[in-house]
């Protein structure tokens, strides 16, 4: 490798090692003193030694910020915040979280850092803080996501958030978010919404019963409607067909007493009012049968219609509501059946 190559290739690499390196948001404060008034909310009942501790480990977090190694430094910042809630502590958390890109943990460091006064930093100190937070209120966004339903587990990206009936409003990166919501006997509810920088993104989750999400293809009476006509129409030939037995029992006993008998009858021996006692038993036991078959055909079809009639959970159907079924018997002179029509 000669100079001219071995020069570009260093230049390339210092290029490539400061493009890889992430950005300073801003530099760690220094350590507070330990002494200071009690009246002072953060001092109130934190003795001397755990002030002590809580220093040692915030010094130690602002070496490891400036080399830079910020989630170390982050890890001894909230050490230190759990022995001593000074706002030097949450401020200088709130700068390494940015570095790491946790946008929405360090903005409620900072809104810590402001809601203690402007007398909790140096004045410097204070001033950056509220230009970080104003910076990075227009970078993430606000959610609010409400749910009337009692018990309905609502989780957010999948992380549980609340039980409802309850409200959550806060800070949330700018991007799509998942939400569910979820409860027994209940049909569950998943939506995404996406939140932009420095807007509020807003979702009300309704849960609806199993029970009332269920729904059939057809009104519940129609599949019966079948059946039970069937049956009407089965108990209906079942009694024409016993006119139609008395009529040949009568006709039986009529011929019976004809003198004709042993010797053989012709129709005129019979006689027209005889003959069509015949026939009109005849029809009535053909009518009979024919309605046997029609009552079948009905009460299968109705079985079937029950069947296919099972409720069903359905989100959107928008052809549902032009679905009509047109169901009714078909009585030809060759054949007895039902003739079911469905129309979308």
């Amino acid at each position: 490798m000669n100079t001219r190559t071995t020069g570009l290739f260093l230049a390339a690499l210092v290029v490539a090692l400061s493009h890889a390196s992430p950005p300073l948001h801003a530099q760690a404060t220094t350590a507070p003193a330990v002494t200071g008034s009690d009246d002072k909310p953060w001092n109130r009942g934190v003795p001397l030694e755990a002030r002590r501790a809580a220093r040692e480990l915030f010094l130690e977090g602002n070496r490891l910020f400036k080399i830079p190694l910020f989630a170390r430094a982050a890890e001894n910042y909230a050490a230190a915040l759990r022995r001593w809630k000074h706002p030097a502590f949450y401020f200088n958390l709130a700068l390494a979280q940015l570095n790491l890109g946790e946008e929405v943990l360090a903005h409620a460091n900072l809104a810590q850092v402001l809601r203690d006064g402007e007398g909790s930093l140096g004045p410097e100190e204070f001033k950056e803080a509220q230009k970080q937070l104003r910076d990075l209120e227009h970078q993430i966004g606000r959610l609010r996501i409400t749910c009337a339903t009692p018990g309905a587990e609502i989780a957010l990206d999948g992380a549980p958030l609340f039980v409802g009936p309850s409200q959550y409003e806060g800070w949330v990166k700018a991007r799509a978010h998942e939400i569910s919501a979820r409860r027994a006997d209940y049909l569950p509810v998943a939506t995404r919404v996406v939140v932009a920088p420095g807007a509020l993104a807003t979702r009300d989750l309704a849960l609806v019963k199993l029970s009332d999400a269920e729904v059939t293809r057809w009104a519940v009476w129609k599949p019966w409607a079948v059946v039970i006509s069937g049956a009407v129409v089965g108990l209906a030939s079942g009694g024409l067909h016993a006119f139609a037995r008395a009529g040949f029992n009568r006709y039986d006993e009529r011929f019976a007493q004809l003198s004709c008998v042993k010797d053989g009858c012709s129709e005129q021996d019979i006689g027209s009012d005889l003959n069509n006692q015949l026939a009109h038993a005849r029809l009535e036991q053909q009518i009979a049968v024919g309605g046997y078959i029609t009552g079948g055909a009905l009460i299968a079809t109705g079985a079937l219609l029950l069947y296919l009639n099972r409720p069903y959970l359905v989100e959107q159907d928008p052809g549902a509501a032009g679905r009509q079924v047109v169901i009714a018997p078909s009585i030809s002179a060759g054949a007895v059946g039902v003739l079911v029509t469905v129309s979308r």
